[in-house]
Formats: structure tokens, C-alpha cells, sequence
């Protein structure tokens, strides 16, 4: 699989509020069993709660399209702007 970089951009207020209200009892194990097939593997997510209309995800994928197939009706919610990142330096401990 390859590794993307997906700026999921609320396409209104309202949809923004929904995400929220929608995952505020999901735990991180929940939300990776929904993100996660054969094809596409949400690994993290960066995001300012209700203070922005932007979200940041990594994904690990084959393609736009399995990520896209694997948001499924969710991704709707966003204008998803999915950019492969080809060069990935990991300087954690």
C-alpha cells in the first residue's frame, strides 16, 4: 500500500457539526474498524474539533479511489483532497 495525505474539507457548517456529534462516543478502536479494509487503512487523524473546516488524515491505500470507497456515503460530508506522499521519513523514537 501507499501513503496518502488527505485534507477532508467540511463542505458546510452543518456537516462539520454532524461529523462531531456523530463520532463523539467513537472510540479510536471504532473508528479504525470502519476505516479499514483490504484496500485502504485510516492510520491518524489531525483535526481541530469545531474550530476549523479542515481535517488532516493518513491514510494507507492502492489508490484515491479505495479511499474514497472506503469513507463510503461519510465522504460526502468533505471536498477530499487525497495527495500520495511517495517520500516518508519517520524520525520518532
Amino acid at each position: 500500500m501507499k501513503d496518502y495525505m488527505v485534507a477532508h474539507k467540511f463542505k458546510t457548517e452543518e456537516l462539520r457539526d454532524q461529523y462531531f456529534e456523530m463520532s463523539k462516543d467513537m472510540t479510536a478502536d471504532d473508528i479504525r474498524a470502519n476505516m479499514k479494509n483490504e484496500n485502504a487503512s485510516f492510520q491518524m487523524n489531525w483535526n481541530n474539533e469545531k474550530n476549523d473546516m479542515v481535517m488532516f488524515c493518513w491514510w494507507k491505500a492502492n489508490s484515491p479511489e479505495a479511499i474514497e470507497e472506503t469513507l463510503g456515503e461519510m465522504g460526502q460530508m468533505f471536498v477530499n483532497d487525497i495527495k500520495e506522499m511517495a517520500n516518508v521519513m519517520d524520525v520518532t523514537d
